[in-house]
């Protein structure tokens, strides 16, 4: 169908076509300022309470304006001394809500500019008093019912806020205020906040992320949090008040949460490190207890769970050596993928609980007297070393729990005349496995597959142990077989006693460093075939001469393993006349009579100077050394 032509015609204006050229051109240039003016009054008044500063939430890049009730608050700086109050739309209220559904805590952090005009710098430096700076959070309570601001709704002295002396502050810094965890979060979300300075301050930007408390001032900008109950920056980072902690982290570890932990960062000034002649170690009081932290080259960060001490929600000072701490911040506790909860912690087990997959990060040094009333199982706990990923502890409650996750893998593993077969419950009976274990991922791999491939019918804490070790990367799932990857594993029991539980860690501790890195191993190599060939034939026969042991003394790899660790478990100034002591014992001289004989003659000193290289080795790689693995003590 054909539609019938239109003949539109627009109106035209009679005044305008009788103007000349020029007059047309000015008429139109006034209308194009006269519509400019329009649209910009419809623009600020759209805009007016809209602020320079902006506000992001954590992981993500689409920052969002503040509302601003004051000037200050609008052009995002504090001229002169005096606030600058921020409003929180409802989208970034849900900001709040989100994360902290997400990663169980939330904090509001701003960053600052301290920028004092020549007049207030010359007040500052003539004058005792403070360039007293203030943040806080603004609530419903701080609003009428028609939204705007009650000023002074109570004295500035009783709200809780975050509070510091801008005269010792860098110029630029990040603070953070946290908000008190609950089940329903979203009553405790503020309205707002504000920010007060005596100086010229500008706000440059804000931004919801997970509640962290301390100092860190590793960074390019410094960064100072606080929980709930505020604060006072310590600008000089020698102490800090972690008691308002237990209102934002969890302060009693289960099945379905983790306890938070300490990250210490270390300062890289060759000057403040341990030497082998000269040790550095910071002291920290925490909550009345002191802990040692070794300052070697070769660590950059340690973790301190809080929950191997006794009073973590305390007050902490850096009462020794405080310039080698960059960073001491309590943070939620992780796991595998990053968040305070990983979503594969919550698989639950055959008990109908959550299974606990993720381990608790921490320096070994810091296992043996962790309490176990904050274990998140009552049998067991699994830990990481913090500076080795993919090297795991298990410390069990007795041996029976150890034996059922580890006693047909030592079999297979490493006894001899049983390496490589799978034995029933029947055939193992009441052997012994150890009473401490360590074990390869490779070695653990071929115990899975060795399963698949017969169809043999593993116990429930061995397919838990399977799952702990894929969620942990030590191996990954290919197909119906496993595949290994670097990293290895230790065990020990709390039915040892504590004398003893100290050796077997560092024994079986040092196992898995030289199941992680082959420079390592390719080294331990070299020494056992160049030091005292005497000395190292006693080490053979001395295997041999315990049953109980059970080592395949064909095994190059295990020889390698063993001597390093049996030499390597205790202290260098002790290592002589331990194997002094083995040679010694009533069955070692019946089985080898010479090559003991010639220990004793020697005084062990092949196997001291077998430590020494090794001690050089590991010192230099790693900053542990010879009987301490560890880099905290108590």
């Amino acid at each position: 169908m054909k539609l019938p032509k239109l003949n539109l015609k627009l109106p035209e204006f009679k005044w305008f076509s009788e103007l000349n050229k020029n007059q047309k051109i000015i008429a139109v240039a006034v209308a194009l300022v006269l519509i400019a003016d329009i649209v910009a009054g419809i623009f600020l008044i759209s805009n007016k309470n809209k602020s320079a500063v902006k506000l992001v939430s954590f992981g993500d890049d689409k920052p969002l304006a503040l509302y601003a009730i004051d000037s200050a608050a609008s052009k995002g700086t504090i001229t002169n001394p005096g606030f600058a109050n921020f409003k929180f739309t409802r989208q970034q209220k849900e900001f709040f809500e989100n994360l902290y559904n997400k990663k169980g805590s939330v904090a509001l952090a701003v960053c600052l500019q301290v920028m004092p005009t020549k007049k207030q710098m010359e007040v500052i430096q003539d004058s005792s008093s403070e360039a007293v700076f203030n943040f806080g959070f603004l609530g419903k309570e701080d609003f009428t019912k028609n939204g705007k601001l009650i000023k002074q709704y109570y004295p500035g002295n009783k709200r809780i806020q975050v509070q510091g002396d801008l005269r010792k502050a860098p110029e630029v810094f990040d603070v953070s205020f946290a908000i008190q965890k609950n089940e329903d979060i979203s009553k405790f979300i503020p309205e707002g906040f504000f920010v007060y300075s005596s100086v010229r301050c500008r706000i440059l930007g804000a931004c919801v992320v997970p509640a962290e408390v301390g100092f860190d001032v590793s960074k390019d900008i410094p960064f100072y949090g606080f929980a709930c109950n505020g604060g006072v920056i310590n600008f000089e980072n020698s102490s800090f008040d972690f008691s308002g902690s237990s209102m934002i982290f969890p302060v009693q570890a289960d099945r379905n949460k983790a306890l938070p932990e300490f990250s210490m960062i270390l300062s890289d000034d060759a000057e403040l490190k341990t030497k082998k002649e000269h040790s550095v170690r910071v002291e920290l009081n925490v909550g009345g207890e002191k802990i040692y932290v070794n300052n070697v080259n070769a660590a950059k960060e340690i973790i301190i769970p809080t929950g191997a001490l006794n009073a973590p929600f305390s007050r902490t000072e850096l009462t020794a050596n405080s310039e080698c701490v960059k960073a001491f911040i309590m943070r939620a506790g992780t796991g595998k993928k990053g968040d305070s909860q990983s979503s594969d912690t919550l698989i639950l087990g055959s008990d109908g609980m959550p299974e606990i997959l993720d381990p608790v990060r921490t320096d070994p040094g810091l296992i043996l007297n962790y309490k176990t009333s904050q274990w998140r199982t009552a049998d067991y706990e699994i830990y990481e070393w913090d500076r080795f990923p993919q090297i795991l502890f298990f410390d069990t409650r007795n041996y029976d729990v150890q034996d059922r996750l580890f006693r047909r893998l030592a079999f297979f593993v490493e006894k001899q005349g049983y390496k490589g077969r799978l034995l029933t419950n029947e055939e193992l009976g009441d052997m012994h496995g150890y009473n401490a274990h360590d074990y390869s991922a490779a070695s653990m791999a071929n115990f899975f597959n060795k399963a698949t491939d017969i169809g043999f019918q593993l116990n429930e804490e061995e397919l838990l142990l399977k799952r702990i070790l894929i969620h942990n990367g030590l191996l990954e799932d290919d197909g119906v077989y496993v595949k290994a990857n670097e990293g290895g594993l230790v065990s020990i029991s709390r039915e040892t006693p504590l004398w003893s539980r100290t050796n077997l860690l560092a024994h079986e501790g040092w196992h898995t460093v030289f199941f992680r890195d082959a420079e390592f191993r390719n080294y331990v190599s070299a020494v056992y075939y160049t030091f005292d060939s005497d000395s190292r034939d006693f080490l053979i026969d001395y295997f041999k001469s315990q049953p109980s042991l059970g080592y395949d003394v064909n095994d190059e790899y295990l020889m390698h393993n063993e001597f390093m660790a049996y030499i390597m478990q205790q202290r260098l100034s002790e290592v002589a006349n331990y194997f002094v002591h083995l040679a010694n014992r009533g069955t070692v001289m019946n089985y080898t009579p010479n090559l003991a004989a010639y220990v004793r003659k020697t005084e062990g000193r092949g196997f001291e100077d077998a430590a020494n290289a090794l001690n050089d080795f590991v010192f230099d790689k790693y900053g542990i050394v010879c009987g301490n693995i560890a880099l905290v003590s108590r």
